[in-house]
């Protein structure tokens, strides 16, 4: 190993500590697991497109982007954890030799048809970032249960078997982050050379022509990147009635799913474990994007917002205590048919007991002479806690389903109301 890569692998490990350090988390520090993701140029510029905003920590990875106009893949060399984690997979791996090199430049289209999803608030491929990839085993020690922690894992799992059976062609021609370095390298060259004379540019038309089919390539996947991400929302929009609860700050479902990087910062950071991966309820787009699902125990503490903190790519807005409470999870609605109260079978008001909101009273029905429960929707956020305290078996008598849109008789939809009101 020669003095330059030495001085390349020790950088990488000192960061590859710290990340773990900020990932686990080891420190108090509780913005810490947001930023060891923000760090990466491809997730800051994609996600500050989508959202229509630049956050503080997404400075830092904006500030790599330019270092590495600079120096070509100056993030890879120097501070990328999973390239240094598969760098050591490669020398061990069943295949060392680079054919791989032959192969198009699969990340460099990868990052166009990414940005170009993110000019219509859907980038595609966001998720194949590899910061996001390294944070997700961090989830597992956090999962509810064994399923949750191997889809938490299964993305990095996938990428290392690869890289054991085929070498270095992810980092070398299918990250997206390392394509959009190649890119940004090609962009400081095509300024350069834009400097050159005339005689010189024309004295070299064969490298002309390989630069123009390149752009023409990353072209067509910019409108492929801005095609998928068109529908990406519609299918999102079109999944929302039935779409799985959200956590809290989640952007509209046409959005959540193409902003969500599956990183299982949510999930790590979920004290009552209620925040998982998905496994398909809803479909392939929503696949490893985080749900919510109460337990027998378990609900959205009210006294928590640590999910809204640590997203670093904006599909959970950053909210404080006071926002958090009052963001709609869903909506409490009661099976009477279920209701042990109602049914005569015991007294029982434990979720009007257990609700943190004041939401749920006892309502008694003088023409029926039954008593029920009955959910305020002004004061409900769907938090769970009647759900989780309900004694019921298998079926709960009381529970959080998704808000339904409004569909006007032109059929205009309108959104489910985010927040409930501050009064």
């Amino acid at each position: 190993m020669n003095r330059r890569r030495l001085h390349s692998v020790i950088v990488r490990l000192a960061c590859s500590i710290i990340a773990i350090v900020l990932l686990w988390p080891l420190t108090p520090w509780e913005a810490g697991p947001r930023l060891v993701v923000e760090t990466s140029p491809f997730l800051a510029i994609c996600a500050s497109i989508a959202n229509r905003s630049i956050g503080l920590t997404a400075g830092v990875g904006i500030a790599f982007a330019v270092l590495s106009m600079l120096r070509k893949r100056l993030f890879c060399r120097f501070v990328c954890p999973t390239g240094l984690l598969l760098d050591g997979v490669s020398h061990i791996g069943l295949r060392k030799t680079s054919w791989w090199s032959k192969c198009p430049p699969l990340g460099q289209y990868a990052s166009a048809i990414t940005v170009a999803g993110a000019l219509i608030g859907y980038p595609v491929l966001l998720w194949m970032d590899p910061m996001a990839i390294f944070a997700g085993p961090f989830a597992m020690p956090g999962a509810s249960d064994l399923m949750s922690g191997l889809l938490a894992g299964s993305v990095l799992g996938c990428v290392l078997l690869v890289t054991l059976l085929m070498g270095s062609v992810w980092c070398g021609r299918i990250c997206p982050l390392g394509g959009l370095q190649d890119q940004l390298a090609a962009l400081k060259w095509s300024v350069v050379r834009r400097s050159q004379s005339l005689l010189e540019r024309i004295s070299s038309p064969p490298r002309r022509r390989k630069r123009f089919a390149m752009a023409r390539r990353v072209l067509l996947a910019s409108t492929i990147g801005a095609v998928f991400g068109l529908w990406g929302r519609r299918s999102g929009l079109a999944r929302a009635q039935t779409a799985p609860l959200r956590p809290p700050g989640a952007l509209v479902e046409e959005q959540f799913a193409g902003v969500c990087i599956r990183c299982g910062n949510c999930t790590a950071a979920c004290p009552t474990k209620i925040i998982r991966p998905d496994a398909g309820e809803a479909g392939l787009a929503g696949l490893l994007a985080p749900m919510i699902r109460y337990s027998d125990r378990d609900y959205c503490l009210e006294d928590c917002n640590l999910c809204t903190q640590v997203c670093p790519s904006g599909a959970l807005q950053a909210l404080d205590l006071e926002q958090k409470n009052r963001y709609i999870i869903g909506e409490a609605l009661v099976d009477t048919s279920l209701c042990l109260l109602t049914l005569g079978k015991r007294e029982c008001d434990l979720c009007l007991i257990a609700c943190p909101f004041d939401a749920v009273e006892i309502v008694w029905d003088n023409d029926l002479y039954v008593a029920y429960p009955s959910v305020d929707p002004n004061k409900c956020n769907g938090c769970g806690a009647c759900e989780a305290a309900c004694p019921t078996e298998q079926l709960k008598a009381i529970s959080v389903w998704t808000l339904l849109q409004e569909v006007m008789p032109d059929g205009t939809i309108i959104d489910a109301p985010r927040f409930l009101d501050a009064s």
